[in-house]
């Protein structure tokens, strides 16, 4: 048997070990319901029904003005993403992913320049990677790596902070070494023991299988032609389109509502605090869950009040880990193991906004 043949194996075993949901999975949906329901509440018997006309004008100009920003970005990401999902197989990312720790890693960072989809869009192909064979913490690797580095990215970070280029400098060096880190630090771990042994995650994975062949055996009939790839495709960026932008869509009220109500005193106090300032935008930024496509118009916003490094840390944080890639990620991985991962990628970030906020301002 090859190197590494016995742990992927393991690996294929246990990820197809399965057939029914946990109660626990109902359970943390409920939970996520009822949070979102009482902040529903919250929000409109604490701050819209005692507001006044004057502040919702505010709130609605802030969120058309980043919206109308972001979301062609949303739009061309969701297309790219599409084209990705239907026409690159799961088999040609795994074969073209060394194996060896060093190697796979730097491989797997990388992958974001060919292969641009957002944070959103990640994680199933991991799942997908991991039941295929390929090491944990390749597969960790790619998904923190590629939102940060892939070409739409880059350029809504750009055009987000065109006045200050050095922010997009920052988020891709800074970014591309905190999720090399991860993956180095992950593959001290043993893959196999990180996954969850429960008849859940055969059934989801089976599911994501057929939804995906369904998808290529009925968005891609040959005899429809091109009409029927550009009905694909459609379809498929609609689909991403939808899920990507409800999540953009609360954070940029969320982001307008704390800078409208709070005040900016107090903001400004927290926001120059050179720990508390880090923690609370890596913390926004695992709440709000925006997609990496948009998230720089969020951050932009937050700038008369956060140091650099804070933002930098909230574009860093986002796109590698959020509230909804963690739900998406338990059904795989076990409970632990995430908990490990979110601390992790939140100690990177801190450090990397850290570091930000020690380069003299020119």
């Amino acid at each position: 048997m090859p190197p590494g043949g016995r742990s992927e194996g393991r690996q294929r075993l246990i990820l197809k070990q399965s057939t029914a949901a946990r109660p626990g999975d109902v359970g943390a949906v409920a939970l996520f319901s009822l949070l979102a329901v009482l902040s529903a509440y919250v929000l409109v018997r604490y701050v819209i029904v005692p507001a006044d006309i004057a502040f919702l004008n505010r709130l609605a100009v802030t969120v058309l003005a980043v919206a109308v920003e972001a979301v062609p970005f949303l739009l061309i990401g969701s297309v790219i993403s599409a084209l990705i999902d239907l026409y690159v197989s799961d088999e040609t990312i795994a074969r073209i992913m060394p194996a060896k720790a060093v190697t796979g890693v730097l491989a797997a960072s990388l992958l974001g320049v060919v292969l641009p989809v957002c944070d959103c869009a990640t994680v199933p192909i991991v799942r997908r990677l991991v039941a295929k064979g390929v090491p944990l913490h390749v597969a960790i690797t790619f998904m923190l790596a590629v939102p940060m580095i892939n070409p739409l990215v880059v350029f809504s970070t750009w055009f987000a902070f065109y006045q200050y280029p050095r922010f997009l400098l920052y988020r891709i060096g800074f970014g591309l070494a905190s999720a090399i880190a991860v993956g180095l630090l992950l593959s001290l771990l043993d893959g196999t023991r990180q996954l969850r042994v429960e008849r859940a995650l055969e059934a989801r994975l089976e599911t994501d299988a057929h939804h995906h062949h369904h998808h290529r055996d009925h968005d891609r009939p040959p005899a429809r032609g091109f009409l029927g790839h550009v009905a694909a495709v459609t379809t498929r960026a609609s689909e991403d389109f939808y899920d990507m932008g409800r999540y953009f869509l609360v954070g940029v009220i969320l982001s307008s509502i704390v800078q409208s109500v709070v005040p900016q005193s107090l903001l400004y106090t927290i926001g120059h605090r050179p720990i508390a300032s880090l923690a609370v935008m890596v913390g926004a930024a695992y709440v709000l869950s925006v997609c990496s496509q948009a998230d720089a118009f969020i951050a932009r916003t937050f700038m008369s009040q956060f140091s650099p490094g804070a933002i930098i840390a909230f574009l860093i944080f986002g796109p590698m880990i959020d509230l909804k890639n963690t739900l998406m990620l338990s059904a795989a991985f076990k409970k632990r193991f995430i908990l490990l991962l979110i601390l992790v990628i939140a100690a990177v970030s801190i450090l990397s906004g850290y570091l930000v906020n020690q380069v003299p301002r020119g």
